[in-house]
């Protein structure tokens, strides 16, 4: 029972050390739900706060990749002090997912109050089929 109830050491210990490694492997990536259909994959990726020309998707070699990056740039001035103040930040995001058997060239995207919404057509069953190729 004595075992249960930290001591005053112990949760220094774990206060300090918790909160220095749950920021450290804090998951900052973006939310991503995949649903697979009959005929084909929904992905939703959740993209708050980034415009459209900042998002960049690409299916390369039965990989998803989708890529966000945002940059920002702040200024403040006070003429009466004669304080000026310019900050900068930038950050980008990536995910990438293997799916299997998928048209290429029928693959959708549409970007709608944050939210990413790809659709990725099945191909059809006889695409995907091994060809046997005869040596000479």
């Amino acid at each position: 029972m004595a075992n249960m109830i930290p001591t005053n050491r112990d949760m220094r210990v774990n206060d300090f050390f918790g909160d220095v490694f749950s920021n450290f492997w804090q998951d900052d990536s973006f939310k991503v739900d995949i649903k697979e259909n009959d005929d084909n994959f929904e992905v939703a990726a959740d993209l708050p706060g980034f415009d459209k020309k900042d998002i960049h998707v690409d299916y390369d070699n039965d990989v998803l990749s989708i890529q966000a990056s945002h940059e920002h740039e702040s200024e403040d001035q006070d003429e009466e002090s004669g304080y000026i103040r310019k900050e900068r930040s930038s950050y980008s995001q990536s995910r990438q997912f293997m799916l299997k058997n998928i048209d290429e060239d029928k693959i959708s995207a549409e970007y709608v109050d944050g939210v990413l919404n790809i659709t990725l057509p099945k191909a059809k069953e006889n695409d995907t089929e091994r060809k046997q190729i005869e040596i000479k």
